[in-house]
């Protein structure tokens, strides 16, 4: 375990060539299934670091750069990405790394819709999902749908959130990832029911708006995204919903040890699941 926190520690990565730019991978700990941390929009690697040595304390555990973040290769044209491109590098770089399927994947933020996706086009891969405050494909629509009507006298907090869901959000050129976040959801809806794959997914408790919203809009805000990750849940008959009551969006930061909790929690689902085909089998 000291060297799995030397190597956290100090950010050690090796680069794997997915095809013409190499990502920076990291991985430590022993252990099947393999847990894999993906990231959200515009977060390098180390946002994962505390979850990750905790993990790495009972499985393996794998988390990496996109490109053009932290230490990994800029993506080469054409941009803007979506999460079908995000997707492809995961999957090749865990097949050129030789990490062998199946995987935990843990996905925060947009990394939620990410791990989604490759659910959806590698499911022979996937083991078990963790969903952390994770993006939803409608919820540009939905958080729209939660302001009042539009009013030419209303606060200024209130117009530039309206324009921020309307223009920047959907702007790919206003990430550094340069996402397309309205392609995105178009993608998403190929990415419905999960069946009986286990789910974890674990929502802020914290209430997380831009500074300056009424406190009645933010409190709509919120129950929209609550609603939000209660469909997110739904998406399969074994899943478990948690909330991190102390946390805002960040909770791989603010509550580490829930993060972690939830990944126990999908290990137990998957051999508990195994344990019971196996008995089935008899």
């Amino acid at each position: 375990m000291d060297a799995d926190h030397d190597l956290v520690a100090s950010g050690q990565a090796r680069l794997v060539d997915v095809g013409g730019y190499q990502l920076a991978l990291r991985q430590v700990g022993r252990g099947a299934p393999t847990v894999v941390l993906e990231m959200g929009l515009g977060a390098a690697g180390d946002f994962f670091d505390a979850v990750a040595l905790q993990v790495a304390g009972f499985t393996r555990v794998v988390w990496y750069d996109h490109a053009g973040l932290g230490r990994s290769d800029p993506a080469p044209a054409p941009t803007p990405r979506t999460v079908a491109d995000l997707a492809a590098d995961l999957h090749r770089l865990l097949h050129v790394a030789k990490i062998p399927p199946p995987y935990v994947l843990a996905g925060h933020s947009m990394g939620g819709l990410t791990a989604r996706y490759y659910q959806r086009h590698y499911p022979s891969d996937i083991a078990a999902l963790v969903l952390i405050d994770s993006a939803h494909e409608e919820q540009r629509e939905r958080l729209l749908a939660a302001l009042p009507a539009e009013a030419g006298d209303e606060p200024l907090a209130v117009a530039q959130y309206r324009h921020t869901l309307r223009v920047t959000w959907v702007d790919p050129a206003a990430n550094a990832e340069r996402i397309d976040n309205l392609a995105n959801s178009s993608l998403m809806q190929q990415c419905t029911r999960l069946g009986r794959l286990p789910l974890v997914v674990v929502s802020r408790g914290r209430a997380q708006a831009p500074a300056g919203l009424p406190p009645d809009l933010v409190r709509r805000r919120e129950r929209t995204w609550r609603q939000m990750q209660c469909d997110l849940a739904a998406l399969s008959a074994c899943s478990v919903h948690i909330i991190a009551e102390r946390s805002g969006h960040l909770i791989n930061q603010e509550q580490p040890d829930v993060v972690v909790q939830a990944i126990r929690l999908a290990l137990a689902l998957v051999r508990e699941q195994a344990d019971s085909t196996a008995a089935d089998a008899c």
